[in-house]
């Protein structure tokens, strides 16, 4: 699918430029039908959507959707209802750990910290990377072998600055700390691939670039990290039996998946309409989107700094939402 094909989606850009999708993206055409597909099914016909096979199908399939995105296993998927839902269990996952610190920056997003004044016990270590050339190496300074863990927001959602992620969970690493990644203003327009920028954690929401509904959130656990993830609240989604195969008699085995995080059903009608939105996204690709972000985003600030705008996100394109270069798609 081409760029103008992509953009030909949205029914809301026919008579605006909409410049505030990093709170809620305009529904496009597909995520649309999707969920009126559900609303009458629901009108008609409950028990059409209401099945085990639709529920768990649906489920199943947007799991898979967004592993595929990110480049992780549909094993390592829970379903939340937002990411602040996802930030607390991640939080709650890593305060089990030994540590006894947290490094966060001046750009991280709320929601990655207050749960750590409610989950954990631990010093939270603020690190000033706004105006700071290497961001990056800011951070690591602050990370000892009593770091528990570094909870970063990918692209900061108030100036558009993006970490380099690589560095930061390397230096992680280094000291036995996990990199826990809020990527919500980045999944969906900047290509991300767990494993390569070693991420142990990411959470993100449905409803900004991914092109869902609200309702829907994402937790990403690496597979090193749910091997000794400690087991959180319980629910019938996250137990290892049939759906409606609870035994009484016996406590019934929990998922060793990430599954285990889902306590109940999440928001139905979000389902099949958030994977439409994915869907969408990885007919156009993320690089393709990326590349054209990049270029847009280039030529507004360099009109604004030439009218002697007082821009907040950094004009290097390395240092903010997109890069330059490698997010080109090929000739």
């Amino acid at each position: 699918m081409e760029i103008a094909d992509f953009r030909s989606q949205f029914p809301a850009l026919a008579t605006r430029a909409y410049l505030f999708s990093g709170a809620l993206a305009p529904a496009a055409a597909p995520v649309r039908r999707a969920w009126d597909a559900w609303s009458d099914a629901w009108s008609f016909d409950p028990n059409a959507v209401y099945t085990k096979a639709a529920l768990l199908g649906e489920m199943d399939a947007l799991r898979g959707a967004f592993a595929g995105l990110i480049g992780a296993h549909p094993d390592e998927i829970a379903l939340t209802d937002n990411t602040c839902r996802a930030t607390n269990i991640a939080v709650r996952i890593l305060a089990a750990r030994r540590g006894g610190n947290v490094v966060v920056d001046d750009s991280t997003y709320p929601a990655s910290v207050y749960p750590w004044r409610a989950h954990g016990r631990h010093e939270v270590r603020f690190v000033r990377t706004d105006g700071v050339e290497d961001g990056a190496a800011a951070i690591a300074a602050q990370i000892d072998d009593e770091t528990v863990a570094v909870c970063i927001t990918h692209v900061a959602p108030f100036s558009g600055r993006r970490h380099d992620l690589r560095a930061i969970g390397e230096a992680a690493h280094d000291h036995g700390a996990l990199m826990l990644v809020d990527a919500a203003q980045s999944t969906g327009v900047i290509p991300i691939d767990v494993r390569a920028a070693g991420i142990d954690l990411l959470v993100t929401t449905g409803m900004k670039r991914l092109l869902g509904p609200p309702g829907i959130g994402y937790l990403y656990v690496s597979p090193e990290v749910l091997a000794d993830a400690p087991v959180l609240d319980v629910g019938y989604i996250g137990l290892d039996v049939p759906l409606g195969d609870w035994p009484v008699s016996r406590l019934p085995p929990i998922a060793s998946t990430a599954r285990r995080n889902e306590l109940g059903l999440p928001s139905l009608p979000a389902l099949a309409a958030s994977r439409a939105g994915i869907e969408l996204l990885q007919a156009v690709g993320v690089a393709r989107i990326a590349a054209q972000v990049e270029g847009l985003g280039s030529r507004c600030i360099d009109g604004l700094i030439e009218r002697g705008g007082d821009v907040l996100t950094p004009p290097n394109p390395g240092a903010r939402g997109v890069d330059r270069g490698p997010l080109r798609p090929p000739r």
